[in-house]
């Protein structure tokens, strides 16, 4: 199983992208996190504070977070439709596809600007 915690300034518009995308269950924390769970993956989606959400750039489609040191990677059963909830739910679908060892890879943005790659053995 992957685990990740991402920090965001809107946590519902995030975790409906990543509960849409991967095919997750969504439970709202006591928090206010959400934590979104599947068979392969657990993503909690974290609220960062006001002072913190001010600094935050969010646009609208979001820009690329180029100074990320990760890139997060799904596995998911079918490219096509992750990509088209990408899509759905606010997300950027790059130009960045490739298969590497039998699995095709594709980069996307979340809302929030992070980079993530979609992977399925079927394209």
């Amino acid at each position: 199983m992957t685990s990740l915690v991402i920090f965001s300034a809107n946590v519902g518009r995030l975790s409906e992208f990543y509960a849409s995308v991967l095919g997750v269950t969504p439970v709202e924390e006591s928090t206010g996190d959400i934590r979104l769970t599947g068979p392969r993956d657990e993503v909690v989606v974290h609220s960062v504070s006001p002072m913190m959400a001010e600094k935050i750039a969010s646009t609208i489609p979001p820009e690329p977070r180029d100074g990320a040191v990760i890139k997060p990677i799904f596995d998911v059963d079918s490219l096509e439709v992750a990509v088209e909830s990408v899509d759905f739910h606010g997300g950027v679908i790059t130009d960045r596809t490739f298969t590497l060892n039998g699995l095709v890879r594709r980069d996307v943005l979340d809302p929030d600007g992070n980079v993530i790659q979609l992977r399925s053995r079927k394209s």
